[in-house]
């Protein structure tokens, strides 16, 4: 089988992969755990063990590409930090796999590489221009410019969770105040939740709060919004009007138009919708307001193995 390229995520927990040909047609997935913390040596091992399930005996892949929480450096061989892997810094796992597997290696975040899945076969095929984030336990996101992603000088472009939509607002995971991610992330949502029933506010989430405050989930608040539970809707709508202030910021600063919305908080986002969009599109010129474009994430879960999957494919082209 000729011109076969792989593409992986490495997650805290769960390293995924997949063998695609070069029209992105997935021919073979699969999963191996990471146990990336037992050290570099066990996470190469992991991956190489991941390739050769993936390549199985008659198959060998002309290149692999890799997404990965956490900060990669400006020339894509080493990963600096990652919040999912906190055991490993500076970890040169370009130069360590290639030697393992003497087969070219490409690395990118993982954001990134959810972007560029679906700029190759998901909601992002052929537009030239949108933001794909994802709305999870933070908000990631990677930004696609004439077709290309585009990562900046220092490999951090696109942090859109980290746009600051309320002065003096929430504290964030980053260590500053007031950023989109503090306050329209699953973590937000969770918080303005508890914040409500703490302060004494009757709602349907009570008796779930009361029961197990861990219980307390976005998927739990969506699902009671969805029965008509007045302060679990507001609690979506709070997070959505915060989601439409940064895509106007966004629309202003690159007059971009399209938006790509992935990750697990993503599965409500039809109570969220009309008001992000409606509220973004009074925020930004006339001009632009009938332009803005949300579209929902065609891959789901699989959009990080695609990207890494045409980061593979671009390098070798």
């Amino acid at each position: 089988m000729e011109n076969c390229i792989i593409g992986i995520d490495v997650g805290g927990t769960m390293i995924k992969g997949a063998l695609f040909d070069s029209q992105a047609t997935l021919l073979h997935k699969d999963s191996v755990e990471t146990h990336a913390e037992k050290g570099e040596t066990e996470l190469i091992d992991s991956l190489v063990t991941l390739v050769n399930l993936l390549q199985k005996e008659n198959t060998q892949s002309a290149s692999i590409g890799i997404g990965i929480a956490g900060v990669i450096d400006s020339k894509k061989t080493t990963l600096l930090e990652s919040p999912n892997l906190p055991h490993l810094h500076n970890f040169q796992l370009k130069k360590l796999l290639e030697a393992e597997l003497h087969i070219p290696v490409f690395l990118e975040n993982d954001a990134n590489c959810a972007a560029l899945g679906e700029l190759w076969s998901g909601a992002g095929k052929g537009l030239e221009n949108f933001l794909f984030f994802t709305l999870g336990t933070g908000i990631g996101s990677g930004l696609i410019l004439n077709g290309s992603l585009w990562s900046g000088e220092q490999s951090k472009a696109g942090e859109f969770g980290h746009l600051i939509v309320q002065p003096n607002g929430a504290q964030c995971g980053c260590g500053n105040t007031g950023c989109l991610e503090a306050h329209a992330s699953g973590t937000a949502i969770i918080r303005m939740a508890r914040e409500a029933l703490s302060a004494g506010r009757y709602s349907s989430l009570k008796s779930i709060y009361d029961d197990n405050p861990d219980l307390l989930t976005p998927e739990t608040i969506y699902l009671e919004a969805k029965k008509g539970d007045a302060l679990s809707l507001e609690v979506y709508h709070e997070a959505a009007r915060y989601l439409a202030i940064g895509i106007a910021d966004v629309n202003y600063l690159l007059d971009i138009h399209h938006f790509i919305v992935g990750g697990g908080v993503s599965k409500g986002f039809d109570i969220m919708r009309d008001i992000v969009l409606a509220q973004a599109c009074e925020r930004v010129f006339t001009v632009s307001s009938d332009k803005i474009r949300i579209h929902l994430s065609r891959l789901g879960n699989d959009a990080g193995i695609f990207g890494a999957g045409y980061l593979a494919k671009k390098c070798i082209s």
